[in-house]
């Protein structure tokens, strides 16, 4: 069994050996969008990431700090490793939250600088419990007895798209932390990077606005505006270069395309294609011969997903497929 899950972004994080440099606002946004409050028993969807962005904004409301408004975001911010245990039957479990109490500080020191003190910890399970209140309310139809808390927030528990609850949390953090979260980046659009690299082309990826630019490496063929952007890229540590054509090795994914064809002679005539003076022109003439290029070009395209993958992951590319 594996030790780690994966997460949205593609990271292999451990939750009992967590690596804060794995921790993203991007998973934890599309994470607790998706989990449902009070283990589903609820009378309508009500996610983990509205209840926190309804925190956040109660909290921003009564005046608090942005510190204090970031810690309502990420006050659930483990389950989005760790899910979420019943109360009744997390008490039994110390050694779970003795996990997620690290976890969770952890989360603080990466987003906020360091973990909440006793007073800020105060503040937040007021404004916590206060929503729970309604959520017994509204949520479970459980009627709550003692004093009403006094929100400075209308509650709207209307059910909405997950991406757009994921859009709202990204949105708030990005407001109240002045970060910007990094843009998801599709690994087909790094596939589709990977089959139109040139010879005395070069690739790169801006991380922050997962834009793909091509510059030319000959100077004599750069206009005013590539210098201009060569620069950037040397002063900035947002741009990550693509592999090139050698880098990816066309010719071995015709090799093992011929050798998985399912068929010995086919696989036969495209080896020896690939042994001519000319192997890449050799190689396309055979298969366009053989009525078999879209299955070669399928192949390929599948190739160069699982390589864009491996590629985010060694570069720390926040990644996703599209839908």
């Amino acid at each position: 069994m594996s030790e780690f899950i994966t997460t949205y972004t593609g990271q292999h994080f451990e939750p009992t050996n967590p690596n804060p440099e794995l921790i993203r606002i991007e998973d934890i946004a599309h994470a607790l969008s998706m989990i449902c409050r009070g283990n589903g028993h609820v009378k309508t969807f009500w996610s983990v990431g509205q209840h926190c962005i309804c925190c956040a904004k109660e909290a921003a409301a009564r005046g608090l700090s942005n510190r204090m408004i970031l810690a309502c975001l990420l006050h659930d911010a483990s389950e989005c490793y760790m899910s979420d245990v019943p109360a009744p039957f997390k008490r039994e479990l110390p050694e779970y939250q003795e996990q997620e109490e690290h976890l969770l500080s952890m989360i603080y020191e990466k987003f906020l600088g360091s973990d909440l003190t006793e007073e800020e910890q105060k503040e937040l399970k007021e404004i916590d419990h206060a929503m729970l209140w309604y959520d017994l309310e509204y949520l479970l139809g459980e009627t709550q007895y003692g004093e009403i808390p006094e929100l400075h927030i209308e509650l709207d528990y209307e059910v909405r798209p997950f991406s757009e609850v994921e859009e709202a949390y990204l949105a708030l953090y990005e407001k109240y932390s002045g970060e910007t979260p990094r843009k998801i980046v599709y690994l087909e659009d790094i596939a589709n990077a990977f089959d139109g690299c040139m010879d005395g082309w070069v690739q790169f990826l801006n991380t922050q606005t997962a834009e793909i630019v091509n510059l030319s490496e000959d100077p004599y063929m750069s206009c005013e505006e590539d210098q201009e952007l060569w620069e950037e890229i040397e002063e900035s540590d947002d741009y990550v270069r693509l592999p090139d054509q050698y880098e990816l090795h066309e010719k071995r994914i015709m090799e093992h395309f011929a050798y998985e064809i399912g068929n010995d002679r086919v696989s036969e005539i495209l080896l020896n294609a690939l042994r001519k003076r000319h192997p890449y022109r050799a190689f396309k003439d055979k298969i366009n011969e053989l009525g078999i290029s879209q299955l070669y070009y399928d192949y390929r395209g599948q190739a160069y997903l699982d390589k864009a993958e491996e590629w985010c992951r060694e570069n720390s590319v926040v990644y996703r497929r599209k839908l």
